[in-house]
C-alpha cells in the first residue's frame, strides 16, 4: 500500500523516498524553433540537422539517442532558427492528428553535432539537472499525458498550446541515483523492444526476398486467370441454414496482421441481416476489398472455424481455390506486393471508399508450377510451406513484442506513479 506525505515546498515522500513536483514552466525554459518543412530537409548531408514533430511522433523513442538514430539534415540554403539542441533537452510534438499530441523525445548523446527544433514541436531546456534518460520516459508516461488530454484541442488535427502545456506539472525522485535506476530499468526494456523489432523487421525482409523468388515465372510455369482456379466471391445459398444455427461473424478488425482472424463471435443466424453479407468457410482466402483497409494490406487464410458457415461484411472478397490449387499457395500471391499495387491501381469509386472490383479478380493474370499440362500441387505447397514458416516466425516475433510493450507499459506505471 502506498504511503505518502505532502509538504509545502511541493516535495512529498512516497514509500520513503522524497519526489518533487514543479510546474512545466518553472522546470522548463521553451526555446525558439523552426517551421521547416520536409521538402527542406534531406537524409544524405548537412551542417544542421533538424528533428521534425512527425518523427517524434512515429519514429523516434522516448530517449532519442543521436548516435542510433537517423536525424534529417536541413538542404543547403535554407534560412533557419539556429538555436541549437543540447543533452537533456526535450522536443515535443505540439500537434498530431490524435490524443498523441503532446509525444516527446529526451536528446541524449548530442555530442559535436549542430541540431536543431523544427515545425510543430516545443523545444524544452529543464533549469534542473536530473539523470539522462528520466524526463524521456516520465514525459510519456500516462502519469504527464493525462494531464494535457483537457487541454487538447481540435477535431481532425489535435494540438496543445503552450498556455496549457505550463499548467502541468513535472514529478521526479529527488534522489538522483533514484532517477538513474528508473531510467535504466525502461531502457533496459526499450532494447529488448529494439532488439525484437529488429528480428522481425529481418523476417520481413527475408521475406520479401523468399517471395520474389519462389513467385517468379520459371520454365515449366503456365499463366492462368485467378478466375481460372479460383471461385470469386461465389454466391451461397442461405436458405437452408437454419435461424437458431449460430454462425461465426468476423469483422475487418478482427483479422490480425499476421493473416489470422485474431478474434470473432459465434452469433445465432436469425440475428444477422440475411443481406449484405459475404459468405465463407474454412480453406477460403478473405482480404480487404475496400480503403483504408486495402492500403493496410489486411487479409487472412480462414483456419479452424467451429461454425458450419463464416460470415464477414461486404469489406472482404472471398477466394475459393479448385481442386488442383493450394489455398496456401493463392494466399500467398494475394497478399504479395505485386499483387497489392496491382489491386490499388484498379480501385474504383470515390475516395476513402474505393473499392477493388471483382472482375480485377477474375482477369487478374498469374503464374502457377505445371507438371504434365496440370496444376503441380506438390510444388504449390512446398513454395507455401517455406513462405509459411517465415510467416510464422513473424507472427511469433509480434506476440512477444506485445508482451514486452505491455511489460514496459507496466513498468512505467509503477516507476513513474507519482502519487
Amino acid at each position: 500500500m502506498k504511503t505518502v506525505q505532502e509538504h509545502k515546498n511541493g516535495q512529498y515522500t512516497m514509500n520513503n523516498v522524497q519526489w518533487k513536483k514543479i510546474r512545466f514552466d518553472e522546470f522548463f525554459d521553451m526555446l525558439p524553433t523552426n517551421t521547416l518543412s520536409r521538402d527542406k530537409l534531406n537524409n544524405q548531408r548537412g551542417e544542421y540537422q533538424n528533428i521534425h514533430y512527425g518523427d517524434v511522433l512515429i519514429k523516434y523513442p522516448y530517449c532519442l539517442d543521436c548516435n542510433n538514430n537517423e536525424i534529417p539534415y536541413i538542404n543547403d540554403g535554407v534560412k533557419f532558427n539556429t538555436a541549437e539542441v543540447k543533452d537533456g533537452d526535450v522536443i515535443f510534438a505540439d500537434t498530431a492528428e490524435d490524443d498523441t499530441v503532446g509525444k516527446c523525445v529526451e536528446v541524449l548523446n548530442v555530442g559535436d553535432r549542430k541540431i536543431v527544433s523544427g515545425l510543430h514541436t516545443y523545444f524544452c531546456r529543464p533549469k534542473y539537472k536530473l539523470a539522462a534518460g528520466y524526463l524521456g520516459y516520465f514525459l510519456n508516461s500516462n502519469h504527464f499525458h493525462n494531464q494535457l488530454l483537457p487541454y487538447i484541442a481540435g477535431s481532425k488535427v489535435s494540438s496543445v498550446n503552450r498556455t496549457s502545456i505550463a499548467r502541468t506539472y513535472i514529478s521526479y525522485p529527488a534522489d538522483l541515483p533514484i532517477q538513474r535506476r528508473i531510467a535504466a530499468i525502461l531502457s533496459s526494456a526499450d532494447k529488448v523492444i529494439a532488439a525484437t523489432q529488429k528480428t522481425i523487421a529481418k523476417y520481413k525482409q527475408i521475406k520479401q526476398g523468399m517471395m520474389e523468388e519462389l513467385l517468379k515465372p520459371k520454365e515449366g510455369w503456365k499463366m492462368v486467370k485467378l478466375g481460372e482456379v479460383c471461385a470469386v466471391n461465389p454466391k451461397t445459398d442461405t436458405t437452408k441454414v437454419p435461424d437458431d444455427d449460430f454462425v461465426t461473424f468476423v469483422r475487418m478488425e478482427d483479422v490480425s496482421n499476421d493473416g489470422l482472424i485474431a478474434s470473432f463471435s459465434e452469433r445465432p443466424y436469425k440475428s444477422l441481416q440475411k443481406k449484405g453479407f459475404t459468405i465463407f468457410q474454412n480453406d477460403d482466402v478473405i482480404f480487404a476489398k475496400i480503403t483504408p483497409c486495402m492500403e493496410n494490406g489486411k487479409g487472412a487464410l480462414v483456419r479452424n472455424m467451429k461454425s458450419k458457415i463464416c460470415m464477414g461484411s461486404t469489406e472482404f472478397h472471398v477466394l475459393i481455390a479448385c481442386d488442383n490449387v493450394s489455398i496456401d499457395f493463392i494466399y500467398q500471391l494475394t497478399i504479395s506486393k505485386q499483387f497489392r499495387q496491382r489491386a490499388e491501381m484498379q480501385m474504383t469509386g470515390s475516395a476513402g471508399q474505393q473499392r477493388v472490383p471483382t472482375a480485377f479478380l477474375e482477369d487478374y493474370l498469374i503464374s502457377i508450377p505445371f507438371k504434365n499440362d496440370k496444376p503441380d500441387l506438390t510444388e504449390q505447397r512446398r513454395i507455401a510451406a517455406i513462405l509459411s514458416g517465415i510467416d510464422a516466425k513473424i507472427a511469433t516475433g509480434e506476440k512477444v513484442l506485445e508482451k514486452y510493450e505491455k511489460v514496459k507499459k507496466g513498468l512505467m506505471e509503477r516507476l513513474l506513479e507519482e502519487e
